[in-house]
């Protein structure tokens, strides 16, 4: 009996004694781990900085990452003895039956255990963090990890590349056969990069099938379109080609998806190649196709300066038409100079002592669904030192958006030399400019019709006038709010980015240039822009993909917004006024807030902090960790 006794007694001591060890193991893992902290920070800092913008990471086999991963397996070994020690100490009280000195091995087991677990707990959390956020910083755990789940392959380019915007959307659905397929870029293209033979005859409208592809994507690449199934036209820029496929698309038995590819044979009009470093094979799209035929006429649904305003406006307001959907782009912008442009598929007049048509030009933004009348006369210059151009002050300013001549099957639009002379939809429908559900297009004797007073309808135009004054109007925007705020956690990972502006603003400058979207680690991700506008104001949104979520690591997201956005009066955003991460801070951005921000310099707006410099530079509390025009 007294051996079984001392046996007891011994194993209890022996226990009592690891218990003890434990926490002493605890402290030197600790330490252990601050150590390996600091020497990860030193050893892959510069390492994290330059992979940082590009999808390929750092060797898996980095000797940092090994040692660490191996401290965390040992850690979690520790935790497991933390609750068998427990547990035994446990027993034993249970078990001692009264006895003071089993009671008092047993409460200096558990205690010495408990002071363990806390100093392991710590090691692990701190382990951890730092492990996470290095493999993350040198791109190991970020991009590999989430490649498959979230990178859409060959996408980037559109946004962080050479592609403003295109349509249909990526994975757009309900998309009618009767459309035409429209990519914009960001600078002037060659032309022979997606017309067929145009190096030799400038009038060839068929797609090069060497460069884009355009197929039903459960039958593959060969089924792509041949060269004279696509009419290719394009602007006076040669930024925005659209592809008219000539019989419909899909069937009327049964939705259809398409791929559109872009190759990496794509080049610029200086010769250089479109598609370059990482996104440098090119881009690649689907979207699906319904049975339907698209019938429907556009209509207009807001225009700049509002309809509904008595006032009359300052001389340096852009006017702006949007239309219920995207708009061919060819057809609804241009130039009238009144000696060599004669664009007037949309016009401005000055009235006053005679109707004389305003010289200017018409562009298109929104995803193809505005198009902004900016005129030719300069008036002077904003903060950012960008010219400002005016309309005729003192004037009865009347617009006008032209209707097309009708085809032989209406709505749609009679196409001549690839193009139209009035406004129609992607799909070829002529303008509905009264709202009626039809159009009658611009040619009296194919259809006539009365208006509500009873005259006679000549044409299916959309016209509305207003008044200028001779003045300049200087008002700075601002942002008002932010969603996702700034800093903001638990972010939707599905929700558009939206910014609203204090006034309304300038659609052709709402880009994806001035507006975009980076991740942090950075990888493959595309996004656009459009707008929408109430009374007073425009709220800009920006579309991406899915972003990682916090499940998955929960990657940072940088909206950046330039001061190139500009008013609908071209001011840019200069200062730059915008909400902080904590509402009412004086260090935040707020207009009004801590002394006049355009005397200190402080005309930027980083992350919720005033900066004297732009905030892709290390100041003002904002980091974004690359710079985004390197891609």
């Amino acid at each position: 009996m007294s051996k079984v006794l001392k046996s007891e007694t011994h194993d209890h001591d022996s226990m009592h004694v690891f218990s003890r060890k434990l926490t002493f193991l605890g402290v030197i893992f600790l330490f252990l781990t601050l150590g390996i902290g600091a020497w990860f920070h030193s050893a892959l800092a510069q390492t994290a900085l330059d992979t940082v913008g590009t999808s390929s990471g750092l060797p898996t086999e980095n000797i940092a990452i090994i040692i660490a991963r191996i401290i965390r397996i040992v850690l979690s070994i520790l935790g497991i003895i933390v609750v068998v020690l427990i547990l035994y100490g446990g027993w034993i009280f249970m078990t001692s039956q009264g006895d003071p000195t089993k009671v008092k091995k047993a409460i200096a087991i558990i205690k010495n255990t408990v002071i363990g677990l806390i100093i392991i707990l710590t090691s692990y959390a701190i382990t951890s963090f730092i492990l996470d956020r290095l493999i993350d910083a040198a791109g190991l755990g970020g991009v590999s990890s989430v490649s498959d789940q979230y990178i859409e392959p060959l996408s980037g380019s559109l946004g962080g590349g050479i592609i403003e915007d295109h349509y249909p959307a990526r994975n757009a659905m309900d998309i009618p056969r009767n459309t035409k397929i429209i990519v914009t870029f960001k600078e002037a293209m060659d032309v022979a990069s997606f017309v067929n033979g145009y190096a030799d005859d400038t009038t060839s409208t068929d797609l090069n099938v060497g460069n884009v592809l355009i197929y039903p994507t459960a039958l593959g690449e060969t089924s792509a379109f041949l060269a004279d199934g696509v009419v290719v036209s394009y602007d006076v820029h040669h930024e925005i080609f659209v592809f008219d496929p000539v019989d419909l698309l899909g069937s009327a038995e049964e939705d259809t998806n398409y791929t559109v590819v872009l190759g990496d044979g794509i080049v610029k009009a200086d010769g250089e190649e479109a598609f370059t470093g990482v996104y440098g094979d090119g881009y690649q799209w689907t979207f699906e196709v319904s049975t339907e035929v698209d019938l429907t006429p556009p209509t207009v649904t807001y225009v700049i300066p509002p309809i509904t305003s008595t006032d009359a406006f300052d001389r340096n307001i852009s006017v702006e038409i949007t239309f219920s959907e995207a708009m061919d782009p060819v057809a609804a912008t241009g130039t009238y100079d009144g000696m060599s442009a004669f664009f007037d598929n949309a016009a401005v007049y000055q009235m006053t002592g005679g109707q004389y048509q305003v010289t200017g030009t018409f562009e298109i933004g929104n995803n193809y669904r505005t198009i902004t009348f900016t005129t030719d006369d300069v008036c002077g210059v904003d903060p950012c030192g960008d010219e400002i151009y005016c309309l005729p002050g003192l004037q009865t300013i009347q617009v006008e958006a032209h209707a097309a001549t009708l085809g032989t099957e209406p709505p749609g639009a009679l196409m001549t030399s690839g193009t139209y002379d009035g406004l129609t939809d992607i799909c070829g429908n002529s303008l509905d400019g009264d709202d009626s559900g039809t159009t009658i297009g611009s040619d009296l004797d194919t259809v006539t019709g009365l208006d509500e007073t009873g005259a006679i309808i000549t044409n299916d135009d959309y016209t509305w006038d207003f008044t200028t004054t001779n003045n300049v109007n200087d008002t700075v925007p601002e942002i008002i709010s932010l969603d996702p705020g700034v800093g903001e956690d638990e972010a939707d990972n599905l929700d558009e980015v939206d910014v609203e502006f204090s006034v309304l603003m300038k659609a052709t400058t709402l880009s994806t240039s001035t507006v975009s979207l980076w991740p942090d680690p950075f990888y493959e991700m595309w996004f656009s822009v459009h707008k929408t506008d109430s009374t007073t104001k425009t709220t800009v949104s920006i579309t991406h993909p899915t972003l990682v979520s916090t499940e998955d690591g929960g990657w940072d997201y940088y909206p950046v917004i330039t001061n190139d956005v500009k008013s609908s009066y071209q001011i840019c955003l200069y200062p730059a006024y915008g909400p902080s991460a904590t509402e009412g801070s004086l260090v935040g951005c707020e207009a009004g807030l801590g002394g006049d921000r355009e005397e200190t310099g402080e005309v930027y707006c980083c992350d919720g902090v005033r900066s004297s410099t732009p905030c892709a530079a290390s100041t003002g509390g904002f980091e974004l960790p690359y710079t985004p025009s390197e891609y």
